[in-house]
């Protein structure tokens, strides 16, 4: 039965001291409403409504930046050193290649062959006035078991 339907069937509350009169031909049946099925959910308890962030949050929040904060201020220190090293490298490398360029005009200059005939005379050496060239016949590649004789 409806909402409304039960309004108009529910009778008008009426004073004890009055009586109540009922006439036999409007009898009203009595009407119990039907039962509804009782939903069994848990009680839930009661909890305040929050207003906004605890300080929980407020705590760990500033941990997670602060530890944020610092791992970027330490990347950015090892990059900036990183870089200070490899300026330190490229300016050694630069040293060492001028270092061995003039190395290599030594050993160029003090192996030529003026100089070295010059350091000769002056230790006492001599220029040979008969050479001789000799000659040797090459081994043979045949094993001794081959020979022939």
């Amino acid at each position: 039965m409806s909402v409304p339907a039960r309004k108009l069937d529910a009778a008008p509350a009426r004073a004890p001291h009055a009586p109540q009169v009922t006439s036999p031909d409007r009898a009203r049946p009595t009407r119990t409403p039907a039962a509804r099925p009782q939903t069994s959910s848990p009680p839930s308890p009661r909890r305040r409504a929050r207003r906004g962030p605890t300080p929980a949050f407020w705590v760990l929040a500033a941990v997670v930046v602060g530890g944020m904060v610092v791992g970027i201020v330490s990347v950015s220190a090892l990059l900036v050193q990183g870089s200070f090293r490899v300026d330190e490298l490229n300016g050694r490398i630069s040293a060492l290649q001028e270092e061995r360029e003039v190395l290599t005009e030594d050993v160029a200059e003090l192996s030529s062959p003026t100089r070295v005939q010059v350091w000769a005379r002056q230790a006492g050496l001599v220029m040979p006035e008969n050479v001789v060239v000799l000659r040797v016949p090459p081994v043979s590649t045949s094993s001794p078991g081959d020979a022939q004789g």
